[in-house]
Parts: C-alpha cells; structure tokens; sequence
C-alpha cells in the first residue's frame, strides 16, 4: 500500500513527519491541503479531523504526528524514531515542544509575517483555539513578548548542544527532537522574517543542518481524488486485539476531540482501544469503510 500524506508545504508539523520519511528512506505521495478550511478532499477521510498532517494507507487514516509516527515504526521499524531505550525523553522533548515552544514561535512568525498570510488565514487559526481573530495592531504589540520568551527557550537548546553533540538524545534523531527542530525550522518559514532569532546560536543552527540534510525521502505528487480513490478501492486493515481489557471495547460508539485546537469532533465505532491509541471505524457514503487512527495522549474520548 501506498503511504499518502495530506499535508502543505509550510506546514511545520508536517516537516516533522517528512523528516520521519527522510530517515527511514521511505517513497510516498504529495497529496496538497489547504492551510485554511474548508478541506472537502481531507474531510471524507477523516470525518471531520481538520489538522495537518493526516497519513493515509488505504482505507487507514492516520491522525496526528504522534500517531503516524508510531505506524511507520510499525511498518518500517528500521531506524526506529520511537524506541524503548529513549521513549521517555524523547516524548518528554515532543510534548514540551509542541506544547509550550509550540505558541510563541506561532505567534511570532505569523506575526512577523502577517503580510505574506491572508486575513482568512489569522481567521481560520483564531477559530480553532476558539477565539476571535485578533487586529494587526494586537499582533504587533505581542511580538517584543514573544520574542522575549523564544530567546529565552532557545538559549536553552543552544546550551543543550553546546557540547559538540549531534543530536538531543541518542546517537540518531528520534520523534522528540524531529518536534523541536520543526518549532525552529518555523522560525525560517514563509518570508523568514522571524529567522533572525536563530542567528546567535551557531549550535542550533549547525544541528538544523544536521537534520536537514536527512531529507524527505522519495515523494512523488498525487491528487486529491486519486487519495479518494485510493481509500474507496481498500478495506481497513484488521487489527490485532489489545492485550488488556480498556476503558472502551470494541463496538462502542464513541466521539473522539483533541484537547487543545482544532476541536472538530470524529465519531464512530471503537475497533481497538489500547493505553497508547485508538482505532474507530465509519462509514463515508463514497468511499465505504474507513478505520481512522488516533493517540490517546492529548485526546478525550468519550461515549458518543
């Protein structure tokens, strides 16, 4: 099966997955998102899931950086990203990446380049977090804040390599550093006028170029409706049942929503359901059965 993933080039979450793709070596296809809603190519796959980036193998839709990484290990377990040996640290890095250096390098290099990104844009990402979009000039009296708190943070990480090694954790880059990197490479995006920041730290910028040059693997471009297409010819693969009974059994009717942004709640049919991920299966009208795949770390799950 072909590995499908729905992203956009700007996207840093979705940097963090194409490096995953560099460093395993993997082939797979480009399907191009919008940044802003609506997705009606994006949305039959996932039922409602709006964030980027989505993985689909087939009729398998893969929800969450986090979750797709733990598939492609799955499949493609050499070189590991997720492995026991440094699990703990490197989702301790991933989580405070994505978590707390996630919003103020969001703010800042939005902010810092609010020219080269539409109104709907501010918008779509102010509706997400449920709030209302802010005015240009509320942007520009932020940024002397933002900027503050990202030098400070950085300085952190620049005094983590500062002793000559190449990588945060192990020998190899693993999911946890992939999140920091992709916070940082943001910091260059769109019209890299936020990379400034990145200038003072000679050590964090010769490890970006470090992981940089781990590439994207092998993409090749697809179209939206041939991904349609692609889900509608495939059935879910069967899953093995969980090894312990959990809180939600398989048949339960259930309502999946993540805990911070982007609340765009999925229903369906629990299929498995372990202490780490869960699996529910729907019915789209056009494409059949699809079986969608998300983490329980940062998900509430609840009976629908």
């Amino acid at each position: 099966m072909k590995l499908i993933l729905h992203h956009y080039d700007q996207s840093p979450f979705s940097e963090k997955i194409r490096l995953v793709f560099g460093v395993k070596k993997l082939a797979w296809m480009s399907v191009i998102v919008p940044m802003v809603l609506p997705k009606p190519m994006l949305m039959p796959l996932t039922g409602g899931f709006r964030r980027t980036p989505v993985l689909q193998i087939g009729a398998d839709i893969y929800c969450d950086t986090l979750r797709i990484a733990m598939e492609l290990d799955r499949r493609f377990p050499a070189p590991a990203v997720m492995d026991h040996a440094s699990d703990g640290l490197s989702n301790i890095l991933g989580t405070w990446a994505e978590r707390v250096l996630m919003w103020p390098t969001a703010r800042y290099v939005t902010g810092m380049n609010r020219h080269a990104l539409s109104e709907a844009f501010f918008g779509d990402r102010s509706a997400m977090r449920g709030h209302a979009t802010p005015s240009m000039d509320d942007v520009d009296a932020s940024l002397p804040h933002q900027r503050r708190q990202l030098a400070l943070m950085l300085d952190w990480i620049e005094t983590a390599l500062a002793d000559g090694r190449d990588y945060l954790i192990a020998d190899n880059p693993m999911l946890g550093e992939l999140a920091v990197y992709q916070r940082l490479w943001w910091l260059r995006a769109l019209d890299g006028k936020a990379a400034d920041l990145l200038v003072p730290n000679p050590s964090i910028n010769a490890w970006m170029d470090r992981i940089a040059k781990l590439g994207h693997g092998e993409r090749s471009e697809m179209t939206p409706e041939a991904a349609l297409d692609a889900a509608r010819g495939a059935e879910p693969k069967p899953l093995p049942a969980p090894i312990a009974d959990t809180d939600f059994a398989p048949g339960t009717e259930v309502t999946v929503v993540t805990e911070d942004f982007g609340l765009d709640p999925v229903t369906g049919t629990v299929v498995r359901a372990t202490e780490r991920e869960i699996s529910i299966a729907r019915s789209d009208p056009r494409l059949g059965a699809i079986n969608v795949h998300f983490p329980r770390l940062g998900y509430q799950v609840t009976l629908a």
